[in-house]
């Protein structure tokens, strides 16, 4: 089992996105994929949980405060093969009420994925979806239970790169104080339109300050993806065939090579 947390300090870089489509995908590819909602908007949710996020019985905020309560109690079963620990707004009290010096407030979410690690029937992937934030219980426990991250960036933003050195160096204080193995797989460019100035000049930025952490595949600009979006589907429920869905398909079969090789960028 391999943990893995799309992480961006910034919001509307198709961190989510991503996140919700690549889990689709590769459930259907007969992977066993869980989904860890770390994000109290609770977007990856709303799109895979096909309810309201306050509609659940449990979530990650019950997850890491509740000692009792175990991931197959949280989980929610999206297909046979693709499940999701939800998240709401609710997340935020519930760890505000955590001692401050609480272990769960760092190490709750890698306690209780170690419980399932090597189970009958588990997981082979868990991508764990954070918040736009760089700082936090959420984005520590992701953090510190993960064995890599992927940075998605907006393709289209002249500021993509604004701030990004500080997440990773915020990421990497977390690691050294956690002793997590944590690892940059890849850097993923998002809403990339090769037709624009903007994108062509970020692409570039992008590729020079990443070098070969940038995966090839790059999600392209794609009105599909807002309709599903905007419907709560995945790009592959929507329309198998849009340049969405292709996308995202090479990506996943990138992402697969990387961890699978351990190729380090």
């Amino acid at each position: 089992m391999r943990i893995i947390t799309f992480a961006n300090h910034k919001g509307g870089v198709g961190k989510t996105t991503t996140v919700v489509n690549t889990a689709d995908i590769l459930s259907r590819w007969g992977k066993r994929i869980l989904v860890v909602d770390m994000d109290p908007q609770g977007n990856s949710t709303l799109t895979l949980g096909r309810k309201d996020p306050f509609e659940h019985q449990y979530t990650i905020g019950h997850l890491l405060a509740d000692k009792e309560l175990s991931v197959a109690d949280c989980a929610h079963s999206v297909n046979g093969n693709l499940d999701l620990i939800p998240s709401n707004l609710h997340a935020y009290s519930q760890l505000a009420l955590l001692p401050p010096n609480s272990a769960k407030r760092i190490f709750g979410l890698r306690e209780k994925l170690e419980a399932v690690r090597g189970a009958d029937n588990g997981y082979d992937l868990v991508l764990v979806d954070c918040p736009p934030q760089i700082e936090g219980p959420l984005i520590t426990n992701a953090v510190a239970a993960s064995d890599v991250y992927i940075l998605p960036v907006d393709g289209e933003s002249l500021y993509a790169l604004q701030g990004t050195n500080h997440l990773i160096q915020a990421i990497e204080a977390i690691r050294e104080d956690t002793n997590s193995d944590i690892r940059l797989l890849g850097v993923l460019v998002t809403m990339y339109n090769p037709r624009t100035t903007a994108s062509r000049l970020v692409m570039d930025a992008v590729r020079e300050f990443f070098g070969d952490a940038l995966f090839q595949t790059v999600i392209r600009r794609n009105t599909t993806l807002n309709k599903a979006n905007l419907s709560q589907q995945s790009i592959f429920d929507l329309d198998p065939a849009s340049f969405g869905c292709q996308d995202y398909q090479k990506f996943a079969t990138e992402m697969l090579s990387r961890v699978e090789t351990g190729q380090k960028p």
